[in-house]
């Protein structure tokens, strides 16, 4: 059964899940970003060319960048380095943790991102959800394309069988495509997943739909960001470009978890979505394919957020409330493996 959260501003039901709406909702009508992401925007310097300059220093902006945001991370009961049979991983325990993990990968369009800049979250997701968090520092591209950060994921998930009772999978962006992509291979293995927390997913290489021409269009000035469409456009060619060099391969399943032959079985899902990205939309088609599958899955939109905004703790409340939000979700989603476990 699908689950829509709504609320009057922090959780709002996308109106495309309603039948029959156009695929890009309230064309007409003016963009509205939250007015800490206008802000946030208003106060963003510029980045390196991703598609030009030398990747060292796309990286070193990236993770500037984030750990500018993520603030003062949160306390825990324990940090360990770990070698997830040969995957470098951080695990995060709060106090009583032991039987649970989450197996988190972070975002970064598979070539950026690290352990330091998952660390905010990683530790917040453990706190709340009451368990321990994985943190998986995988392979990325263009030194190592698909399949390297998939394999990695997938030999942290089967690390993590082997040391706890129960394990989910989560991530974001980038890693949200990691997350459903492993939940796909568990389902492919005969391998239970206790949940998969997927927080803005890429789940689609397709560059044409309908929804992100569309976007492309309608946000050139978002916010008042010239090119912000455009970029956001581009920026995908080239993220699915360099992960996936040869389109031939960017519909199979564990590329494009959306383009799977089937969902049914997979791990129930937590989704959330920000309503000005790029990636809404597949996020909420595979939303649909989970629900007509009869896997049980539960979608949050955050109204006036971008890309991004999960792990913005120092300057988005909406940041410590989603995270509330799926920490609460793989709480319960392991105590209800508890409760039909013979």
């Amino acid at each position: 059964m699908l689950s829509l959260n709504c609320g009057e501003r922090r959780d709002r039901m996308s109106a495309a899940f309603r039948r029959g709406t156009p695929v890009v909702r309230e064309e007409d009508t003016a963009l509205r970003p939250h007015e800490q992401v206008q802000a946030f925007l208003d106060s963003s310097g510029s980045s390196p060319d991703p598609w030009a300059a030398d990747i060292a220093a796309v990286r070193a902006d990236a993770r500037a960048k984030v750990l500018a945001v993520t603030g003062e991370p949160a306390p825990v009961a324990s940090v360990e380095s770990v070698d997830a049979n040969g995957v470098p991983a951080r695990l995060y325990l709060p106090t009583g943790a032991e039987r649970e993990v989450l197996v988190w990968a972070h975002g970064g369009g598979w070539m950026h991102g690290d352990l330091d800049t998952a660390e905010g979250v990683a530790r917040a997701l453990s706190n709340r959800a009451g368990c321990g968090v994985l943190s998986i520092d995988y392979r990325l591209a263009p030194e190592y394309p698909f399949p390297a950060g998939f394999d990695d994921t997938w030999t942290a998930v089967t690390w993590a069988r082997h040391n706890f009772g129960s394990v989910a999978v989560g991530g974001d962006s980038s890693g949200g495509n990691l997350a459903a992509a492993a939940a796909l291979k568990a389902r492919d293995e005969g391998v239970r997943l206790a949940a998969q927390l997927l927080v803005y997913p890429v789940l689609d290489s397709v560059e044409n739909t309908d929804y992100k021409v569309a976007f492309r269009r309608r946000y050139e000035t978002f916010a008042g960001q010239s090119g912000f469409g455009s970029n956001s456009y581009r920026r995908l060619q080239h993220i699915w470009a360099t992960y996936v060099p040869d389109p031939a391969h960017r519909k199979a399943s564990y590329v494009s978890p959306l383009h799977a032959e089937s969902v049914r079985g997979v791990a129930p899902a937590t989704i959330i979505t920000a309503e000005h990205d790029f990636l809404r939309r597949e996020a909420e088609d595979y939303a649909r394919r989970l629900e007509a599958a009869d896997v049980p899955v539960e979608l949050t939109e955050y109204a006036g957020q971008i890309h991004g905004f999960f792990e913005m703790f120092a300057v988005m409340t909406d940041a410590h409330h989603a995270v509330g939000k799926a920490g609460d979700a793989v709480r319960r989603a392991f105590q209800s493996t508890h409760t039909i476990e013979p």
